[in-house]
């Protein structure tokens, strides 16, 4: 029996249609690994787009000038 570290057992619902994707396209005993890397990246994605709404928040609240190159910079700061 396999040992999963720092793994926890959930249970939700996701639609019929990704369940049967999920089930055509990823291969058994891969899915779960699938779903972890698939949420890992959204959630970086998520989070790089929540800093982005603060950045431009702050940006308008305090009225700052930059230009589009050092926006650019500050935007990527972080991703590989």
């Amino acid at each position: 029996m396999k040992k999963h570290l720092n793994r926890e057992k959930v249970n939700f619902m996701i639609s019929k249609e990704n369940m049967m994707q999920l089930q055509q396209l990823i291969p058994a005993g891969q899915r779960s690994n699938f779903i972890n890397k698939t949420l890992e990246e959204a959630f970086k994605a998520y989070k790089r787009h929540k800093a982005s709404e603060e950045i431009d928040k702050l940006s308008e609240q305090l009225q700052l000038k930059i230009s589009t190159e050092e926006l650019i910079q500050l935007k990527n700061y972080g991703r590989k």
